[in-house]
């Protein structure tokens, strides 16, 4: 019986910086805050650079100097930024990550607190060249559903740092599902993972499924697109499953092949 690899089982106030000093709570000292803002509408930021860009040219051909134009840019910036922290963000006010674990405060000021071990698994999703925005799933133990973080500053680094967090225990577990169970499947088993090598059923039903000893693959990593990404000697484009917590099973799936390959 394989055992499969889901969550069920297993910029400070501008960018989330330092956190300031505050008394320790039930997870410890706080490591980082990272606040909720509220983006600004696509159709006013354009309407904002459209003016701030007119502005410029007038100063600039006014005064005949050019020194006005950065000005203006850093005004406009300044003004997209104070946006989101002069109105209220429309879910969470802030996420405060600490040594123990997060701290989710909603808009109303209530907080959730989830330990690092009440935690699953984690997913990140950068936003999209067509504007689609970034966000971050969380999983905690015994949820039906995750957990969608959202319109949060500095989120990719909030998700770098519980990746790190989470990633030895969900290897540990990784390598006793293996030992006890034989195999390890992902991606709702599109890639088995055995002691013996890597068994891929691509996406499409027509397609032949494709097994490749340990000693042909070449590397596994997350990808910058929190993908999971297995290059192999033999295939010119890599293997990419999009699963959770991309880290962890890249560095599960590295160091089975290293223990296999010697």
């Amino acid at each position: 019986m394989a055992m499969v690899w889901s969550p069920g089982w297993a910029r400070s106030l501008v960018e989330g910086g330092q956190a300031r000093r505050e008394p320790a709570g039930p997870l410890g000292p706080v490591v980082r805050v990272h606040r909720g803002f509220r983006p600004v509408p696509r159709r006013a930021r354009a309407w904002l650079d459209a003016v701030a860009a007119l502005l410029a040219l007038v100063l600039c051909r006014s005064l005949g100097e050019w020194w006005p134009a950065p000005v203006v840019a850093a005004v406009a910036v300044v003004a997209v930024s104070g946006y989101g922290r002069l109105r209220p963000a429309p879910r969470l006010r802030s996420v405060r990550l600490h040594q123990g674990g997060l701290a989710l405060v909603g808009a109303d000021g209530s907080e959730r607190l989830l330990r690092w071990g009440e935690i699953e698994a984690a997913e990140y999703a950068p936003g999209g060249q067509r504007g689609e925005p970034e966000r971050g799933r969380i999983w905690p133990a015994g949820a039906d559903e995750p957990l969608v973080l959202a319109q949060l500053r500095g989120l990719d680094g909030l998700f770098r740092e519980v990746d790190e967090r989470l990633s030895p225990g969900l290897r540990a577990a990784l390598h006793e599902a293996l030992r006890t169970e034989g195999s390890v499947r992902f991606d709702r088993g599109r890639l088995t993972v055995t002691v013996g090598g890597l068994v891929h059923r691509p996406p499409h039903p027509l397609a032949a499924t494709e097994a490749y000893r340990w000693a042909e693959v070449h590397s596994a990593r997350a990808s910058d697109l929190g993908e999971l990404e297995i290059r192999t000697h033999s295939a010119g484009l890599p293997l990419t499953l999009p699963v959770p917590n991309a880290r962890a099973a890249a560095e599960f799936l590295e160091e089975v092949r290293a223990r296999s390959t010697g």
